[in-house]
């Protein structure tokens, strides 16, 4: 009986202790447990997220001050930088309800949702902008560049070509849909035209892959009419336009199945659409009419690495390397990768180590093979020596000690950890890998309070990313372990 109870409250104790972790991560709210503050007041939480909360004096309750237009722009820029695009649209969202009669967080929400591929999302916030004001060019660039995600090319051109500017984007989405159609020398004259203004470097740069494409056809004295479709949709690929690509392409095949660059393009052009078996299906095809081309084995293995045909895949990359794809770089990253997968590490590793050899001074290449040798081979030693290389290569680099610190906490040389993880905090203290790994250090070494104070810190510096979510969930784990070990002195 006596033992049931103990049970029973453990229990109890476990699930209240859950709650309030919740709580702290701001996860769930508790209001009870909130201290009444003064009009005005910084309240700041146990994780650093502080916001000015008022109490009115008439009912003493805290109101939590809702942010302004200004602030949540800022914010939704800020994850938009970092590549929090999720996060972004939501901060940009809450600008667009705060004051409904601004376009930019529209704007920017239009161009979030076509880097995220949601055409139909992107066909809405271009509506929205439009109806806002008419007259505004942006909301119907990001309208015709919907269209042209859901392939309704007839609309998009239609949309494009009704616009009267000098923006460089309008002459230009004009251009590469009149050559799409077919319209050759207006789309040439259009694309020369904003090369000649470069006003938009970087729509001029994409501009003039077209006419290079166009000049490379002129050379042919006889040039057939599909090779000019050919050289355009590889344009489309090179400016990332893979959709307006795959369409050309599929009325190049239809007539001559054995042009087999077309077949190439279009299953590149597939996998850039994320459609993994048209890729395959493509590029197997190819690889028919050329069984030893390495361009084609290389990205008939990716095809196959994203239909999720992982044996496929390794094949067909080994091939592409003995058959002397470059760069090696790539074949070798790819490899990794899918052994990976697997959960064939020391392959993983062999292959993650030849990727280092060929570029020693990306110090980002060297945090996957560190973490296997540490969490799935546990082989410290080899760790160190590997961090060893990248602070050789990389030695003004705050990654570089956090790598090493890691790699000697890892193999319990405390001492030499501590002062490279503090060196690395202070090339540069907003860094919060660095708190982590010193968190894990105390943790190792039994002192939880300042375990817990790290990860603390680690979780504060970080904005939703993935070191920011460890170091919560050890904090969490932390708690917990502590909770068991205060429940068995309480009934031992």
């Amino acid at each position: 009986m006596i033992k049931k109870i103990l049970t029973i409250l453990n229990l109890l104790l476990t699930f209240t202790l859950v709650i309030l972790t919740l709580y702290i991560f701001n996860i769930i709210d508790i209001p009870f447990l909130h201290k009444t503050s003064e009009p005005g007041e910084t309240v700041l939480s146990p994780f650093g997220v502080t916001e000015t909360e008022q109490t009115p004096e008439e009912t003493g309750e805290k109101v939590e001050r809702k942010k302004s237009y200004d602030e949540l722009i800022k914010k939704g820029n800020l994850y938009y930088e970092k590549g929090f695009y999720n996060l972004a649209v939501d901060s940009y969202t809450q600008a667009s309800n705060a004051n409904p009669s601004k376009i930019e967080p529209l704007i920017r929400m239009g161009e979030l949702q076509l880097i995220l591929g949601n055409y139909e999302q992107t066909k809405l916030m271009g509506e929205r902008i439009v109806k806002l004001n008419p007259q505004t060019v942006q909301g119907k660039i990001i309208s015709a560049k919907a269209n042209i995600g859901l392939e309704a090319f007839q609309e998009a051109k239609n949309i494009i070509d009704a616009v009267m500017s000098d923006e460089p984007e309008v002459a230009y989405l004009q251009g590469e849909l009149a050559l799409f159609t077919g319209e050759y020398e207006r789309g040439r004259g259009l694309l020369n035209t904003v090369i000649q203004n470069n006003t938009n470097q970087n729509v001029t740069a994409n501009a003039q892959k077209f006419i290079d494409a166009m000049n490379e056809f002129d050379t042919y004295s006889a040039g057939v009419h599909e090779h000019l479709k050919v050289l355009i949709s590889k344009a489309y690929v090179l400016v990332d336009e893979p959709i307006m690509a795959k369409e050309l392409l599929w009325n190049v095949v239809r007539t001559n199945r054995e042009y087999r660059d077309a077949w190439i393009i279009l299953g590149y052009s597939y996998l850039k659409i994320k459609k993994f078996q048209d890729a395959v299906d493509a590029l197997t095809e190819a690889k028919r009419q050329d069984p030893e081309n390495p361009q084609t084995l290389f990205y008939l293995g990716l095809a196959y690495a994203g239909a999720d045909k992982t044996d496929e895949a390794i094949k067909e990359l080994e091939l592409a390397e003995k058959n002397g794809y470059e760069p090696k770089i790539h074949v070798e990253q790819k490899l990794a990768e899918l052994y990976f997968q697997k959960e064939e590490y020391e392959k993983a590793n062999n292959k993650y180590e030849n990727v280092i050899s060929l570029n020693p001074t990306d110090v980002d290449y060297f945090v996957r093979p560190l973490w296997v040798y540490i969490d799935k081979l546990n082989q410290p030693t080899k760790a160190v020596k590997l961090a060893e290389k990248a602070l050789l290569h990389n030695p003004n680099d705050p990654m570089s000690f956090n790598l090493i610190g890691w790699a000697q906490v890892a193999d319990n040389d405390f001492i030499n950890a501590k002062k490279n993880l503090e060196k690395a905090i202070a090339l540069n203290e907003k860094f919060n890998a660095p708190y982590l790994n010193l968190g894990w250090m105390f943790e190792r070494q039994g002192n939880f309070n300042k375990a817990k104070e790290y990860y603390k810190k680690a979780y504060n510096l970080g904005t939703g990313d993935a070191v920011g979510d460890l170091a919560a969930q050890r904090y969490n784990a932390l708690l917990l372990k502590e909770n068991e070990h205060f429940m068995a002195n309480i009934f031992n």
